[in-house]
């Protein structure tokens, strides 16, 4: 069970990607050689390009700490971040997800890139919570959704796979969140992140336990992808599924109608090693990645490699139309080869689109 039958219709659950059907079809008949591509239902943004973290299983490690030369800008400028909002807005796209390449909140202009942000679409924000202040939190008021990236329950642990010992400024943030979304009457939701990893498979419960006490109303865990071949040290982890699936069921046991579990691992093996149920790359142009080197790539997964490279962004926001939907974007779609790929975000919709739209397999002519 990776979520309560009263609350299937969540974030997580990947047969949300039926919503972008209308999506699916014009993306397929662009792949099939038509001109039209419709623009992106998101844009990840990663404003910043460090951290003030030490996590081995980084999945942007490689060009954060390694290839620092490769990124230019260390953040965007908040001129140019207004201005791109601006034009993705009137383009269409529907959310802002302000992620990482690093820990976004390090941006000292974070708090007005929000504000300016939320009025003219949905945003979101995923961060390790270490950084906080008045304005900052209530900008992120405003958000739709907040990802707080902790991993842990306790000091020790924290501290020994994170690489910092900043567990008590971690706890007291959120803290801080949670009653100031009381104060304000937000309706952001608040998401307490845990990654499966060895040592940290025994204590899940315990970061439950936390997560509901402090006020979340989210907690999510989900096993690491440390298969990547750019995460130094990458190799298949050892994990004790049978414990771990213990400690999923404890914490379902605890969520109440004001704070949801989700044990996602559909994305992985039963073994929680990585899969590909999809024979072909066919839903990247539902979420645009555009990174603090000003550049946009095809794949969140795949970012800051020069093969995946889409096109720059920077410093017209309005390039981006130059190469969105063109001959070369279609032909990097197909260049592909999923085996080179490790745990795919939009492995389902990539499923979908095949199963929905090239084989129809729902027989969708018939309600």
């Amino acid at each position: 069970m990776e979520w309560s039958d009263r609350n299937k219709f969540n974030s997580f659950n990947s047969y949300k990607g039926l919503t972008y059907y209308k999506n699916y079809k014009e993306i397929m008949k662009w792949m099939d050689g038509e001109s039209y591509l419709p623009p992106p239902v998101e844009c990840n943004l990663d404003p910043y390009a460090a951290c003030n973290l030490n996590c081995y299983f980084c999945v942007v490690q490689r060009y954060i700490k390694h290839h620092r030369e490769e990124i230019g800008m260390s953040e965007l400028p908040a001129d140019y971040s207004h201005r791109l909002i601006d034009f993705l807005s009137d383009w269409g796209v529907r959310g802002l997800c302000i992620s990482g390449g690093g820990e976004p909140t390090l941006h000292r202009e974070l708090p007005n890139l929000i504000n300016h942000a939320s009025e003219k679409m949905d945003v979101s924000l995923v961060t390790n919570i270490t950084v906080m202040n008045t304005e900052l939190i209530k900008s992120m008021m405003y958000c739709k959704w907040i990802a707080l990236s902790v991993d842990a329950g306790d000091r020790y642990m924290y501290r020994l796979i994170k690489g910092k010992d900043m567990f008590k400024t971690v706890v007291e943030n959120i803290g801080m969140l949670t009653r100031e979304r009381e104060r304000a009457k937000s309706h952001v939701s608040l998401c307490f992140k845990f990654l499966v990893l060895p040592e940290n498979q025994h204590f899940i419960y315990e970061a439950c336990k936390l997560a509901k006490e402090l006020g979340v109303q989210d907690f999510h865990a989900r096993p690491v992808d440390f298969e990547r071949e750019d995460i130094e040290g990458n190799k298949k982890l050892d994990i004790d599924i049978k414990i771990v699936k213990e400690q999923f069921e404890k914490c379902h046991e605890i969520e109440d109608g004001n704070f949801h579990v989700y044990t996602v691992t559909h994305k992985f093996d039963p073994e929680f090693h990585v899969k590909h149920d999809f024979t072909r790359c066919l839903a990247t142009p539902l979420v645009l990645p555009i990174l603090t080197d000003g550049n946009a790539y095809l794949c969140v997964d795949r970012k800051m490699e020069s093969k995946f490279k889409l096109g720059s962004c920077y410093p017209d926001p309005e390039s981006i139309l130059e190469w969105w939907g063109s001959d070369a974007h279609r032909d990097l779609i197909k260049s592909v080869n999923i085996n080179e790929c490790s745990r795919c975000t939009w492995s389902e919709y990539n499923r979908q689109i095949s199963d929905t739209v090239i084989e129809d397999r729902m027989d969708l002519a018939f309600p």
